[in-house]
């Protein structure tokens, strides 16, 4: 199944862990990634020991997730490529994590920018 398979809804019940293993296949297949950003900047969550970048695997999703907390933050892309060749390296010499797919209730497996690394390589 892939991410396109779920309607919105249907895709933020889905257990944390497998939304993380639905986006782990989505950029293994070379797909893009979405996540939030506006004038400022990307969207960081401080989680206090941990500084987390939300990514999901449309932009439907990553819109539909920051329309209550979040508003005026648009989704980008960011090719499968780039996140593993540029993002996923620059945070890991920033300290930033990744929490993949929150759903709307902020639940997600933030996981350290090289354990992300790793996961999609394996």
């Amino acid at each position: 199944m892939t991410t396109s398979d779920f309607s919105s809804d249907a895709f933020f019940r889905l257990p944390s862990n497998s939304r993380y293993e639905e986006v782990i296949q989505h950029l293994k297949k070379g797909n893009s990634i979405f996540l939030l950003a506006d004038t400022e900047g990307c969207l960081i969550i401080d989680l206090g020991s941990d500084k987390v970048l939300p990514i999901w695997p449309t932009a439907e999703l990553a819109i539909e997730w920051a329309a209550k907390e979040y508003e005026g933050f648009q989704s980008m892309e960011v090719s499968a490529q780039d996140w593993s060749e540029k993002w996923l390296t620059g945070m890991q010499n920033d300290g930033f994590c990744v929490g993949v797919a929150s759903n709307l209730a902020g639940e997600c497996i933030v996981s350290s920018a090289q354990e992300h690394q790793h996961d999609i390589q394996a």
